[in-house]
Order: C-alpha cells, then structure tokens, then sequence
C-alpha cells in the first residue's frame, strides 16, 4: 500500500476484497482486482493474508461471540502496525466496514509480517526470475548481425534504397514506393525472454514474441508481399489490393489484403494456430485444404496435418501482444510453456495437475513469482523456484 490511494480507491479496494470472499465478484472486478494485487508485493501479501482459510475461520468465529463496532474500535486502538502506510490505509478503510466488516476484522486482527518461508502451499522463492524485455537481432542481407537492445537510436543500415532505423526502441523501414529490380531479404529473431515491434517497407506492423523471427524482403516485389515466420507474431497489415500479403509457416500458407491477425507456431505446441482478430484471412496447406476466417475464428493445423477452424479466446490469446498473460480455463502445460518463453526457465513437474487455470490480465513485466501466485490461489498447483528453474507441485 501507498499513500497515493485515495479514501475512494481505499473503499474500492476492500468492496472488491469482499465481494471475492462472498463469491460475487465480477470477471470485470476480478480484472481490478487482479492488476491492484500484481502492483505491488505489499498488496498481495496483504491480499494473502486476508484471504486465507484458518484467518477466515477465527474471524468468523471471534465475530459470533463479540460487539463488532466496540470491538473493532478497540483493536484499533491496540494493534501496532509495523508500516505507517498500511496503518493509513486500513484508517481510510473502516468508515466504509459495513460492506466489508470480515475484511477490516482480518485486516485489524491478522495484518503483521508473514513469518511464511514459502512453506504450507505457498511459492518457495529462492532465486526469482525476472521477466523478458525488447531483445532482439537484426540480420542484414550481407549477413551481418546488429543487436537491437543495445543499439542506439536513429539509422542503423541502408538495405538497398531502404533506411532502416531504430525509434523508439522500435525497428522502422522507411515507406517504399518504388519497388526495386533486387529482392534483398533480413531477418529480426527474438530471444527466449525477449519481445520486439517492427514495421515493414509498405507499412505493415509485426509484434514477435519471445523466441520467434521474421524474414522479410526490405523492398516487396510489384505484385506481392511474401514473409516467413517462426514462433509467434502479430500483424496488423498494410491495406494494398494489389499486393496481397502471405505469411508462410512450414507448410502452411496465410494469405490477407489488409487485416489484424496472430500466428502461434512454436515447435513445441500441439498445432499452428493462426487467429483472427479483424478483417479477412484465408489459411491453406499443401494439400489444397483451406479455411477462410472470420473475426473471432483460429484455424489449428495439427501435426497430424489436419486443419479446422474453432471459435477462439480473441483476448487470451492477444494478451502476450498488450504486455499482459490471460489465462482462461488453460492446461498447465500450455501455462508453462508461455512462462519458459518469456522467463527464459526451466519447466520441471514433479507433478502436473490435470486442472484448468484461470488468471486474467497480470502484467508481462513482472518476476515470476508474481504470476505464479495467482495460479497458486487455486489451491491446485505449487511452485518452487530455483536458479532459472520452476518446479510444479500438486
């Protein structure tokens, strides 16, 4: 806690609290709820405390047998807390008690330092893990190599008659609009625990994340924009009825006028899926099979090589691209797989659960340990991290 809330947000904070523990919160509540516990290691210990069983439990029963407003006037007075933060905090809280009175019982009661080691239930934290960041390579088409985390700002090579710079800790091809007789490709890749944004010579803009690359033309030819990808990237494109543009992944083709879409195609996932977020895509594989998507459609090509179209999580599946994770009633698995990309760990199950998960909208910038958290709040899974590697518990 911090002395920026508000009496107003210090009232939101506990009617959310509350209505957790009734069981009548909102997913859009969940939501705040979820991005004020991620802000800070202070709110979600005191989040942890509030929420816990055996606290529950002695509140509820200390409150059957005492005058709640003597009582909680008393504890007031008697309770020493060992941060003047939370002591403000909790003062600005209990004019509204009514709404939330176990809540300001548990928070008078049971708020002191947490003796937990990381034992019963909880993540054990011997070295945690921070997360990724903007990494990448920029390879030219005479093969050198440019890391762009640690270039500086402003023009970094010419590719024919092409500019290409770094603004922004963005990558920028200058706008095209005379294609040229040379198709000259590069190529940008991604790092475990690294992300990066680039826009193309016609305009088009492409998110990779982590462990991902592109390959390009930095001129497009007069009749189509072709690119290649590996892992996951996401493209809004340039609008050009006279050039469509494809992306090709393996065996697999997708071919778009001007659209926003996303293409997961990680070696280590079930199928490549391409999902779309607004226009039109068509997606074919060498056998001539294909699908064409509308908004809110994800073709899977599976392994087996078998392509079908489902409704699709548009807003789980586009988390990685707002610097967010959004599970929604996820395996673990497919959980982890996320978390070893942009963490750069190792992923070892002593014991894999076969529950599905929920966590909405916790930021992408955070150690690890936050993130793990609220996926431990199920009480289905346990974590243990330790020199770059996660160990699943059950």
């Amino acid at each position: 806690m911090n002395e920026k809330y508000s009496d107003a947000e210090a009232h939101r904070i506990a009617q959310l609290i509350a209505g957790y523990l009734r069981g009548t919160i909102s997913k859009r509540e969940h939501e705040e709820l979820d991005n004020w516990i991620a802000a800070s290691d202070e709110n979600m210990q005191l989040f942890e405390r509030l929420t816990d069983e055996k606290n529950l439990e002695e509140a509820a029963k200390w409150m059957e047998n005492v005058d709640t407003e003597k009582a909680l006037e008393e504890k007031k007075q008697q309770i020493e807390f060992n941060k003047p933060t939370v002591r403000k905090m909790w003062l600005r809280i209990l004019p509204y008690a009514v709404a939330a009175s176990v809540i300001i019982v548990l928070g008078l009661l049971f708020f002191q330092p947490s003796e937990n080691n990381g034992t019963n239930g909880k993540t054990v934290v011997i070295n945690d893990i921070n997360p990724g960041g903007n990494k990448a390579v920029l390879q030219l088409a005479d093969g050198r190599k440019i890391i762009l985390d640690s270039a500086a700002n402003g023009v970094l090579a010419t590719e024919g008659n092409i500019p290409v710079s770094k603004i922004e800790g963005q990558l920028i091809y200058a706008k095209d609009k005379a294609a040229g007789n040379e198709i000259i490709y590069n190529a940008v890749t991604t790092p475990k625990g690294g992300q990066y944004k680039l826009t193309l010579s016609d305009g088009t803009k492409v998110w990779l994340n982590a462990a991902s690359s592109i390959q390009y033309p930095v001129s497009f030819s007069s009749n189509e924009r072709t690119v290649s990808i590996t892992g996951e990237a996401y493209f809004e494109v340039e609008k050009d009825k006279e050039k469509p543009f494809k992306v090709k992944v393996n065996d697999m083709m997708v071919e778009v006028l001007g659209t926003q879409f996303n293409i997961n195609a990680y070696s280590d996932e079930p199928a490549i899926r391409t999902t779309l977020a607004e226009g039109s895509i068509k997606v074919s594989i060498l056998n001539g099979e294909s699908s064409t998507l509308k908004p809110g459609q994800q073709a899977q090509l599976t392994s087996e090589g078998v392509l079908k179209t489902v409704d699709a999580n548009i807003e789980e599946i586009l988390a990685w691209k707002d610097g967010k994770f959004s599970f929604d009633g996820t395996q673990i698995e497919h959980i982890m797989r996320q978390i070893t990309r942009w963490y750069d760990a190792e992923v070892i199950y002593e014991l894999k659960p076969t529950d599905h998960f929920t966590a909405l909208d916790v930021p992408r910038d955070v150690p690890v340990s936050k993130l793990l958290y609220f996926l431990e709040k199920t009480g289905r899974v346990h974590f243990k991290i330790e020199n770059n590697k996660i160990i699943v518990k059950k």
